[in-house]
């Protein structure tokens, strides 16, 4: 569990390489739209890279500058939390969608949520740190809005998604953004754990004489 808690990011990466091999390898053999959720997929791991890794002080950010902690090393976000809440949006519902790809309502709630990510990362953090850029930015403007955008036009001009496909696939993305992002954060919280961000993953927010 130590190995899973402190590279899962770094295997993530390994995995979006494999899936990226796979791609170029089978070509024109993979559905459309099935491509595009492979794509989603890679996204979230490249985020969450970028987030936990490389510049990797996504921890710091959420902990100080949105809930002005005063332990950013480890409340409310831990490494814990962060890998548990990580794992599960990337390895159930963005891969979840590639079971049932003609599912339009299941892959259009990851799609949503890459949208969503552009509103956090692009204009509420850099707004509340008065910033250009955050951890996670670069994955929201290069992958998941065009791999969104590429998915919404398929859908609408090739008349698959319905309106209850749509209202579905909000509703979905709500519940889950409720569930694995808001209350997965308050139920894993936990001053006194054991687990805390290192000083890279702290960044800029790392308090003085840490």
């Amino acid at each position: 569990m130590n190995f899973l808690r402190k590279y899962w990011q770094d295997l993530g990466m390994l995995v979006a390489l494999a899936v990226c091999i796979y791609l170029i390898v089978s070509g024109s053999g993979i559905p459309k739209i099935t491509v595009m959720l492979w794509l989603s997929f890679v996204a979230i791991l490249v985020h969450q890279f970028e987030e936990y890794r490389w510049p990797g002080f996504f921890g710091g950010l959420f902990n100080a500058l949105i809930f002005k902690s005063g332990q950013p090393d480890r409340y409310p976000l831990n490494p814990q939390s962060a890998m548990v809440i990580n794992l599960v949006i990337a390895y159930v519902f963005y891969l979840l969608p590639l079971l049932y790809p003609n599912v339009i309502w299941l892959g259009l709630a990851p799609m949503l949520m890459g949208f969503f990510q552009l509103i956090w990362h692009g204009i509420f953090a850099n707004l509340k740190g008065r910033t250009f850029y955050n951890p996670g930015l670069f994955a929201v403007v290069f992958l998941h809005i065009p791999v969104g955008g590429w998915y919404v036009h398929h859908i609408v001009t090739q008349g698959l998604a319905t309106a209850t496909d749509w209202i579905a696939g909000t509703v979905y993305f709500v519940i889950a953004v409720y569930i694995l992002i808001i209350k997965g954060n308050m139920w894993m919280k936990d001053p006194n754990t054991r687990y805390r961000f290192s000083s890279q993953q702290l960044g800029p927010y790392k308090p003085k004489g840490m």
